[in-house]
């Protein structure tokens, strides 16, 4: 199974001291994130919009994703979310937090706030 990273995604789980790679992993997903999403961080990382605690994030997530060698993934579309939705349509996992995928990608990993873990969503 295979498992695409959306931004949000990753800077959440950083914040919440998730290992998302080790976890997702664990799970049996092989972990891809997409080049747009690599790219909304590195922009967002320069945006002076981004807290202090979100840039720090970045920097931990990119570290994160370089020690566990995570793949980088094309995923077409103009933007990063419109790809997102077409890979998830096509039956791809889709780790994110943002509503509007949510609601149209069946199969998703998103996190439980409870636990600070992850958990798979189907359907």
């Amino acid at each position: 199974m295979e498992v695409l990273l959306d931004t949000n995604f990753i800077i959440s789980c950083v914040l919440k001291r998730i290992d998302f790679v080790e976890e997702l992993e664990g799970m049996g997903f092989h972990v891809r994130v997409p080049r747009g999403v690599l790219q909304e961080m590195k922009d967002l990382k320069t945006d002076n919009k981004a807290s202090r605690a979100e840039r720090q994030a970045i920097d931990v997530a990119f570290a994160l994703l370089d020690e566990n060698k995570v793949k980088k993934a094309r995923i077409g579309g103009s933007y990063v979310d419109e790809g997102l939705i077409q890979k998830g349509k096509e039956g791809i996992y889709i780790a994110t937090l943002d509503r509007g995928i949510k609601k149209v990608v069946p199969n998703k990993v998103v996190i439980d706030s409870a636990k600070k873990c992850l958990k798979i969503v189907r359907g």
